[in-house]
């Protein structure tokens, strides 16, 4: 920076540090739909805790920073595979499926902790695949990505 915009104090630089910051943030989080009005829909918790429910399967689902749920109970299975993504990001993200459908769920973590309904707790550190009972492979079902940073996801079962 001292060569490019000719300043030699070392006060800007912390200044031109946290601009950086800002944009990055900014650009980084401008995809993302935050509750804007009644009738929009969130799909992304950051900072303050909340409840996502899933309704649409083309919208990524993100936990950030924060304790969040995020409700499949409500999403049909419907006439033909749904992919779902669930990101969560250095927090802890509460997972909530139904039993009774078929569920698949891809687990790629980085170094993160992950509790599954049949009680058993991993820390992957590569993909893992977990079903409900009524899974098929050969049968229409619903998909979950889970992307986990840094953070703790606990999947239960209703």
């Amino acid at each position: 920076m001292k060569f490019f915009f000719k300043f030699d104090s070392g006060f800007y630089k912390p200044f031109f540090t946290i601009l950086l910051m800002v944009v990055g943030l900014n650009f980084l989080l401008s995809d993302f739909k935050f509750l804007s009005g009644s009738n929009t829909e969130i799909n992304t918790v950051f900072v303050k805790p909340g409840t996502l429910v899933v309704k649409d399967s083309d919208a990524e689902y993100n936990v950030m920073f924060t304790r969040g749920e995020t409700d499949f109970t409500n999403f049909p299975v419907g006439g033909g595979n749904a992919l779902i993504d669930s990101n969560t990001v250095f927090g802890k993200n509460r997972i909530i499926i139904r039993g009774d459908l078929p569920v698949r769920i891809l687990i790629y973590p980085t170094l993160g902790l992950v509790q599954l309904p049949n009680g058993l707790k991993i820390i992957p550190f590569f993909k893992n695949v977990y079903t409900t009972k009524p899974f098929k492979p050969d049968s229409r079902a619903i998909t979950i990505k889970i992307n986990l940073v840094f953070g703790v996801v606990d999947v239960v079962e209703r």
